[in-house]
């Protein structure tokens, strides 16, 4: 199994427009952050998690070469508005991908994107095939099981991805985990958690809050994303010391 951070800022993305902090007018390519997707490589599967609105340059950047499925935590712009751009996948492989994702966000998905599926040529939208996830879904021989947090009010997925005999958690928006999904993120290999910036914040964890509950989890490698440029990455990265990791778009992880 390998694993490559597409994206790992917030929805602002860094640097963000209009601001001339020190992270935002950075050279240092690691402070250069997208909107948070992660690209998974497992039993010969090719799994995408979110597709936000720089998934097309994500894609072209870190060499996606297929997908064959989408697994979404949310519906919120910053984590789908690049979906259209799966239509060149469907239309390369020529076939319907699958999506996946809880009862709220594949309606949701079908209001924004309701051209999908009427009927146009493969090159024209994407060509998928939406299904509410409650359970464990099976990727050839992968499996991906979503896992409920809270974000704000509501309540999201992340997933637990197994395969090849590895697991690994995906938690990009959360300012909750509830102890049925903590009783799920046992025997981790990797763990990738929200941490949003150093001060609270009423939909996410700070970091405190995201160090804390990796700690819990007690995965071989952990990882803190959906970051903001209230975090240079190496003075981060220095404060967290070995036990976890600040990545950086494009870092690919093998397990």
């Amino acid at each position: 199994m390998d694993f490559t951070f597409l994206g790992t800022g917030t929805s602002h993305g860094i640097p963000m427009i209009g601001c001339t902090c020190g992270v935002c007018t950075s050279t240092q390519p690691e402070n250069k952050r997208r909107r948070c997707s992660l690209y998974v490589v497992t039993e010969g599967q090719h799994l995408v998690f979110d597709t936000p609105p720089d998934f097309r340059d994500q894609v072209l950047s870190f060499g996606v070469e297929r997908v064959d499925a989408v697994f979404l935590t949310h519906a919120h712009a910053d984590h789908v508005f690049g979906f259209d751009d799966v239509r060149r996948f469907s239309a390369l492989q020529e076939s319907h991908i699958p999506v996946h994702g809880s009862e709220e966000t594949i309606r949701l998905m079908r209001k924004k994107f309701d051209y999908v599926d009427q009927g146009y040529n493969f090159e024209s939208v994407p060509r998928v095939r939406f299904t509410e996830q409650t359970d464990a879904v099976a990727v050839g021989g992968a499996t991906v099981t979503p896992l409920p947090v809270s974000h704000g009010k509501d309540t999201i997925y992340g997933f637990l991805i197994e395969g090849d005999g590895r697991r690994i958690g995906y938690i990009p928006d959360c300012n909750g985990i509830p102890q049925t999904t903590y009783a799920l993120l046992t025997d981790m290999d990797a763990m990738i958690l929200d941490g949003l910036r150093p001060k609270e914040h009423p939909t996410h964890f700070n970091i405190e809050q995201c160090v804390e509950s990796l700690a819990r989890i007690g995965a071989k490698k952990s990882f803190i994303t959906h970051l903001t440029h209230n975090s240079e990455h190496h003075a981060l990265q220095a404060r967290l010391g070995e036990a976890v990791t600040v990545p950086w778009d494009g870092l690919r992880v093998m397990l």
